[in-house]
């Protein structure tokens, strides 16, 4: 078993174990005070950290990312 796998047990991506971590967080600080969790709809690459535009999928945007960063696709058609 990989690091990350060892890291992120049974989660499928990095995505919904840190989306569980922030959800288990808040339940223990706050307890039965009523709280909202907002997060982006879309993840797409990191800014800075661990290297700029390192992304751990394809999935959602990321292949889209991907083939554009990679000089596979040139542009993305769009109806306005």
């Amino acid at each position: 078993m990989d690091n990350e796998k060892e890291l992120i047990g049974t989660y499928p991506n990095t995505y919904t174990y840190t989306k569980s971590m922030a959800e288990r967080s808040m339940k223990t600080r706050l307890g039965n005070l009523r709280c909202a969790i907002v997060r982006p709809s879309i993840i797409i690459c990191a800014n800075h950290e661990p290297v700029p535009g390192w992304i751990d999928t394809l999935a959602a945007a990321g292949g889209m990312v991907f083939s554009i960063t990679s000089g596979l696709m040139h542009y993305v058609p769009c109806d306005g």
